[in-house]
């Protein structure tokens, strides 16, 4: 073993074995000498806010809390149980302190902070049967969008949300689009509103909530914050941005809260330190669960991410941006327990210049994408006692269960990777060979990154019907040698009964497969593994259930394809079922009018509950060039599931 290896196992098994982290928040709530009381329900922001004369809003909490603050005074703000509809922000002063507030339910569970209201006065539309309409009082206008990123259709770049007793509708961009479990704003003609809720909705009774209010909780420049018990939920923030959101803070605990149906990020932590999140949700953000940009110190333990992405998957992103957990450039990082399940879009992402990382204990199941994903980072960065199974249903060839690219110092360590599509470990780097350039946002040092010194031991990697085990993809010439001389890999279990050649490597051509005589030979490691099947199926821990029958609609294109007059482009579009949903699904589309010359057609116009489907669009000899949008739809009852995708005909 080499000593470079040897010194990094060595510091991640004292990390993990020690029960040591990076860093956590130290909030001494016993500092907090003044109790605060809401209830909204009962209270007045007239009232002193005692146990018997509550305040009616928290936000009338923060400020007298607030006040207590610049006093030298911490303060404990309970919450009573009750939706409150209201957003609240700390921001400091020259007088502001370094004494806690915590703001606590004072039931767990039973406070919900709200990014919406209730809309009454819903008006039937005599010729849409089953469709109702409104007054849209806001002219939002679509988010900004990302320069460094991918094109994004103008879906992924709005922000309303609308949901009919508890269910969120699906957002279309015009009325002949929007069918049974959508909506549609129409913000700059009529300045109404549409919406077509489930079959059988008595409007009379139903409770109709559209999101109003982007960020629900924000803390800039604060210390020593403590939520705890909270949800908060239907924040319509732009993508990048969070419903909660800590920036440029210090000592912050987040300890059994959620973070619900935002439609961007659920929480955030930007260029904050010393945090700790425990005991926490993030259930159905429309981009991320828990993010981090440039954070430290921070201390993720038993929380859990599940179903993210919806906003960007109906603009064909998978990726950018997207995750369970999606940390950039974190440093001193540590988690532990982390559960993501079903985001559409990759399971937990460390994504460019992260480094000093720990995590364990990590399960990731179901995950569109990459159950894993370490990318441009210098780490170093340990993966240990962890299930990776049963991810990238997507089929991308290189996506799979634990993917390294142009990343340095990652250990894996203890895990199960297994039924992963594509690979279950794959090393990444440039398609031209080169090395990737990353800055440290802390010294300012450039790192010039190419998959390496990456040390596997005691892992089971299993692949099943199809799948390889491992996969190097774009790292030829010097990449691959230095992945090679610097790999350390042994005591493994290496199994599939059904891939002759599982280990794809880069020669002597790209797409080279090996068997395990090959793997062994290339690159002199694994002398201590072997190559069988596993006594038992370690995979138990990925086995978990949905909360509901659903299904994805994805294009495997990622959203675009490009075309030259006269040709023609084809989608594949897949329907991948969650939760055990198994009905007849019907497709539509939004037509190809605005392409001259061109028309459309699927292949078939109906699924049987999963399975795939091309569109393909010819477009003619004299079609003008430009990029066009185009809204392709499945149907099944009361669930409608989009995604627009981009011609571009050059």
């Amino acid at each position: 073993m080499r000593l470079k290896a040897v010194e990094l196992c060595l510091a991640m098994c004292l990390l993990a074995s020690c029960g040591l982290a990076w860093g956590q928040a130290t909030v001494n709530e016993g500092l907090e000498k003044a109790n605060v009381y809401v209830d909204g329900g009962s209270g007045l922001d007239s009232n002193p806010g005692t146990p018997a004369l509550p305040f009616k809003t928290i936000g009338k909490a923060q400020r007298v809390a607030d006040g207590n603050n610049t006093r030298k005074l911490g303060t404990h703000v309970w919450i009573a149980p009750g939706n409150y509809r209201e957003a609240v922000s700390l921001t400091t002063s020259e007088k502001t302190t370094t004494l806690p507030i915590t703001f606590e339910a004072s039931t767990p569970g039973t406070v919900v902070i709200s990014g919406s209201d209730v809309w009454t006065g819903w008006q039937p539309i005599p010729k849409i049967p089953g469709a109702y309409r409104r007054w849209f009082g806001y002219v939002w206008q679509p988010c900004p969008t990302d320069p460094l990123g991918p094109f994004e259709q103008q879906i992924v770049l709005r922000r309303e949300m609308v949901f009919v007793n508890g269910t969120p509708l699906t957002q279309v961009l015009t009325l002949k689009d929007m069918a049974t479990g959508s909506f549609y704003v129409d913000e700059t003609q009529n300045h109404e509103i549409y919406m077509k809720p489930a079959i059988g909705t008595d409007m009379n009774s139903a409770i109709v909530e559209v999101s109003t209010r982007p960020v629900l909780f924000m803390a800039q420049n604060r210390s020593d914050i403590v939520l705890r018990g909270l949800t908060f939920e239907q924040g319509g923030s732009c993508r990048d941005q969070d419903q909660v959101a800590f920036v440029g803070s210090n000592n912050i605990l987040i300890d059994n809260d959620s973070f619900n149906w935002g439609n961007a990020g659920g929480i955030g932590f930007s260029t904050t330190s010393n945090f700790t999140v425990q005991n926490s949700r993030a259930l159905h953000n429309g981009q991320q669960g828990f993010g981090s940009f440039e954070a430290k110190y921070g201390l993720w333990t038993a929380n859990e991410a599940d179903y993210s992405n919806w906003r960007g998957a109906q603009g064909g992103i998978y990726g950018w941006g997207g995750g369970g957990f999606h940390f950039f450039a974190q440093h001193n990082n540590t988690v532990n327990g982390a559960k993501v399940f079903f985001n559409m879009t990759h399971g937990v992402h460390w994504d460019t210049d992260d480094e000093n990382v720990s995590a364990s204990n990590l399960i990731a199941s179901g995950n569109l994408r990459v159950g894993a994903f370490v990318e441009k980072s210098q780490g170093p960065i340990s993966i240990s006692d962890s299930y990776i199974c049963n991810n990238s249903p997507l089929g991308l060839y290189f996506d799979g269960g634990l993917s390294l690219r142009a990343s340095t110092a990652v250990s894996s360590a203890g895990n199960v990777i297994a039924n992963n599509a594509g690979s279950q470990v794959q090393a990444i780097g440039d398609p031209a060979g080169a090395p990737i350039p990353v800055t440290n946002y802390e010294t300012g040092q450039v790192y010039n990154l190419v998959t390496g010194n990456v040390t596997m031991t005691s892992n089971t990697i299993e692949g099943t019907t199809g799948q390889q085990l491992f996969d190097d993809y774009n790292q030829a010439g010097a990449a691959w040698t230095n992945f090679l001389a610097t790999l350390d890999s042994d005591h493994n279990t290496w199994w599939s009964d059904s891939v002759a050649q599982p280990f794809t490597e880069p020669v002597p051509a790209y797409f080279t497969s090996v068997p395990w005589e090959g793997w062994l030979s290339t690159t002199g490691q694994d002398k201590h593994s072997v190559f069988q099947k596993p006594a038992a199926d370690g995979t138990g821990p990925c086995q978990v259930a949905a909360d509901g029958p659903d299904f994805w609609f994805v294009d495997q294109d990622q959203g675009a394809l490009t075309v030259t007059p006269g040709s023609s482009a084809v989608y594949t579009l897949l329907e991948i079922p969650v939760g055990g949903f198994n009905s007849t699904t019907t497709l539509t589309d939004s037509g190809v009018s605005q392409v001259s010359g061109a028309t459309a057609s699927w292949s078939v116009t109906s699924l049987p509950g999963s399975g795939s489907v091309t569109y393909t669009v010819t477009t003619g000899a004299a079609t003008h060039r430009g990029k066009y949008p185009i809204v392709l739809a499945a149907h099944s009852g009361n669930i409608t599931r989009t995604v627009t995708v981009s011609l571009t005909v050059k």
